[in-house]
């Protein structure tokens, strides 16, 4: 503390202190004070001009009198030491770094050869790092990452910023940029400064783009990469059966994809076929140089297996050229080889009601020679009957063997247009028979732009509803047969000749007697050809012939004929009388018709996964289904799997599975029994990161059986799928807040273009008051105490 601080009495200030000053707390404008000064002083010679004494004293003591006068006047003025409180808060920049996988892609130019974003990258912050060097002497540099979000980049020991690896695979620069200003809000914002390629799944919002222009905000944008389109050739998808049988040649139907919008180029190269345990080449086709649209292509591979068994594959495209993206140059499959023979005849989509007894149905009639096939989506099958065959048929005589050909619910993809061109053949040319059953799912509608859409007896228009293709009923019905039906002896489902429909069929109150689920044909959607052999009569309109629509139909095609069943749901009739009536109802179809059945597989158990490619985020479903009866027999109440990325280290997530519809009546274990003895036990599994997993059996019970399944895991918005760079979309982010477009070499000019946004904050004063010290009331006392002192001296008192 100062000797005037000891002297004042003073305690939160100093009156030496920096930025201390003298001030009043009710200051008095100068001339005011040159009024009081004459005041005092004419108010001080006025009390003593007539006085006697020597003229001296009494000026002294007017002196006296006008000091006092004034240091009241002071007093009064509040004298205090102020401190004000004043700031500088600096303004700030924002550096946002790209971070995501396409900075991988080695389009950025570069002598010599291109090299990747990341490298141009890096170059231009290391050139241009003295530059932000200084701008953080007086300013706030923030950096920060960015891909799907928003990170803090972390500093090295000199300082330097660690970028760390580019492993994003989504891009959101407009969600980024919204995060990074959260960051900075309420503060004095210079400008954003952003490193990236443009490729992003958003573009800025209009908060965001509103926030830039209110604050006068630039975005200064360094584009990386290739201004031109770039185009990398990749392997899109690879399907195969994941059962096929011993020495049968399994297809592999893989889909290239051209990414990006570099037109032809990237063409060239080779598809191969690998197994993944030898390395051995198993087949090679050339990349395709015509046959593309929408920038993709198909190509297929072919094997032969020559042993049963699990088979791991890679599909692999070989690129003639430079390979942008080597991360989409192969898929994994697995094949389960089977040895017994193909039988195909039958073709349905799942094991719905009605397939499971008209299978049953088939197997028992020793007059029918069936061959059935269960496929789905994933190309898999099942088989079960007394005629295999060695594939699908892929020739008009391996097709002629069939007298008919049944097709249930499912779609028309699963064959290729030669397939069901030589069965559209074989019923035109061969007389064969065409017997549709259809569903709720696929049937006929996924048969609509197929060779066999002219089979089908009524017509599927543009507006008929997706899916499906037909509008179904909302309530139940009944079904009837008409005049035509008896013209042909079929749907005679009586006891004898005068009863051909029993009446309880059309009786609704029977319960047993309703079809819950049947497709609503209109009868000007019936072609000129085809003959309706039955209707259906919906319950809340019986009686009414107006109502009626058609439930089976009937049409000549060439030399055969076409059958068409819209219901699903005759098994029901098996609540009255066993099996009698459906045999009534499907037999005399069949014989019309032809003759099929299905074999099922032998596996003793199956793993599937719905679906088998899937979506970061999304969930998959994992069935294991248990075939063999000694498995069912021991089946726990649970069964637990575990799904293993195969590239990285991450450890397997297991998954527990549980029965499907709860426990089976009168065993130990769990899971649904079905029809047929099999028993289902199901899960979901989401997956969080994108790969190629294996699923497989982590329980000693099925340890000996083998179960696998591969699921292909990707992201929805995976932005290698777009290799292009979008310098367009940063240009018109500058733009758009009066910012400016730099080249990685002109990140210098930073400082001469980035506003000063830094601000004066004023507070609260610091203040402490001088009048009400001990050293006032001191002087004026001295004063009193020296004017009467005077005064006695003269004899004035």
């Amino acid at each position: 503390m100062s000797l005037l601080d000891r002297v004042l009495g003073t305690r939160a200030l100093s009156a030496m202190g920096e930025g201390v000053q003298f001030a009043f707390a009710r200051p008095i404008p100068p001339w005011a004070w040159v009024v009081v000064l004459l005041l005092a002083s004419g108010l001080g010679w006025w009390s003593y001009r007539r006085l006697p004494g020597p003229r001296a004293a009494r000026l002294a003591l007017a002196s006296f009198r006008a000091a006092l006068l004034v240091a009241l006047v002071v007093l009064i003025s509040g004298p205090q030491l102020v401190r004000p409180n004043e700031r500088v808060e600096r303004d700030w920049v924002l550096v946002l770094v790209d971070r995501s996988a396409s900075l991988t892609i080695a389009d950025a130019p570069a002598p010599g050869a291109p090299t990747t974003r990341e490298r141009e990258l890096r170059d231009a912050i290391a050139k241009g790092w003295p530059v932000f060097e200084g701008l953080a002497k007086d300013r706030t540099v923030q950096w920060l990452g960015f891909d799907a979000g928003v990170r803090d980049l972390s500093r090295g020991e000199g300082g330097e910023v660690d970028l760390g690896e580019p492993a994003g695979r989504r891009t959101a620069l407009g969600e980024s940029l919204s995060q990074a200003l959260s960051r900075a809000a309420a503060r004095p914002l210079a400008g954003v400064v952003v490193f990236s390629d443009g490729r992003s799944i958003d573009e800025p919002g209009r908060a965001a783009l509103r926030r830039l222009q209110t604050d006068k905000v630039p975005v200064f944008t360094i584009p990386l990469g290739s201004d031109r389109p770039v185009t990398d050739l990749g392997v899109r998808q690879a399907t195969a059966p994941s059962m096929a049988f011993l020495d049968d040649t399994v297809p592999v139907e893989v889909e290239l994809e051209r990414l990006g919008e570099g037109g032809g180029a990237g063409s060239g190269g080779v598809v191969q076929l690998v197994d993944r345990l030898t390395g051995a080449i198993v087949d090679e086709r050339p990349v395709p140089a015509e046959g593309w649209a929408d920038q993709r292509a198909r190509v297929t591979l072919t094997s032969r297996p020559k042993a049963p068994g699990s088979l791991a594959w890679i599909v692999r495209v070989v690129p003639a050229g430079a390979d942008l993206i080597p991360d989409n140059n192969q898929a994994a499959l697995a094949v389960e080889i089977v040895d017994r023979p193909l039988r195909v005849a039958y073709f349905d989509g799942y094991p719905r009601w009605e397939y499971r007894y008209l299978k049953d149905l088939l197997v028992r009639e020793k007059s029918i020679e069936s061959a059935i096939m269960l496929l789905a989506s994933n190309r898999r099958y099942i088989q079960e009957g007394d005629v295999t065959l060695d594939a699908l048929p892929r020739s008009p005589e391996e097709w002629a063997r069939f007298d008919a050909i049944v097709l249930g619910d499912l779609p028309g993809s699963l064959f290729s247009r030669d397939q069901l061109e030589q069965v559209r053949d074989l019923v035109a040319t061969r007389g064969a028979g065409l017997l549709w059953i259809g569903g709720t799912g696929s049937t006929p509608g996924a048969w609509r732009d197929t060779p066999l859409a002219d089979l089908v007896p009524f017509f599927l228009g543009a507006a008929a509803p997706a899916g499906v293709g037909v509008a179904l009923y909302d309530e139940p019905v009944v079904m009837a047969p008409t005049p035509a039906a008896d013209r042909l002896n079929i749907l005679r489902l009586g006891d004898g000749p005068d009863d051909p429909w029993p009446a309880r069929l059309r009786d609704p109150s029977a319960g047993w007697s309703l079809l819950r689920a049947a497709q609503r044909i209109t009868p000007d959607q019936v072609k000129p050809g085809a003959e309706v052999l039955a209707t259906f009569s919906p319950v809340s309109r019986l009686g009414d012939p107006a109502a009626a629509t058609p439930a089976v139909l009937s049409m000549r095609y060439g030399a055969g004929r076409v059958l068409y069943v819209a219901t699903d749901e005759t098994w029901r009739w098996r609540y009255a009388r066993g099996e009698i009536l459906s045999e009534r109802f499907w037999l005399p179809l069949i014989r019309l018709q032809g003759r099929e059945s299905l074999s099922r597989a032998s596996r003793p158990a199956t793993i599937e996964a719905f679906p088998r490619r899937g979506v970061v985020g999304q969930a998959v479903r994992l069935v294991v289904t248990l075939l063999d009866q000694s498995l069912i027999d021991r089946a726990p109440a649970g069964l637990t799997l575990r799904a293993r990325r195969q590239s990285g280290e991450d450890a397997p997530v297991p998954l527990t599975l549980a029965p499907e519809d709860g426990p089976r009546a009168g065993g130990p274990g769990g899971g649904v029994v079905g029809s047929r003895g099999a028993r289902s036990f199901a899960t979901s599994w989401t997956p969080t990161e994108p790969g190629t997993y294996r699923v497989e059996a982590a329980d000693a019970f099925l340890s000996s059986v083998g179960l696998s399944a591969t699921v292909e895991v990707g992201l929805a918005d995976d932005e290698l799928r777009h290799p292009d760079a979008d310098h367009p979309m940063l240009a018109r982010l500058s733009e758009q807040t009066g910012g400016k477009v730099l080249a990685a070499s002109q990140v210098s000019a930073l400082p001469d273009l980035l506003p000063r946004r830094e601000r004066r904050i004023v507070g609260t004063p610091d203040v402490e008051t001088l009048w009400d010290k001990p050293f006032v009331l001191a002087l004026l006392v001295m004063l009193l105490t020296l004017e009467w002192v005077l005064r006695r001296l003269i004899h004035l008192t």
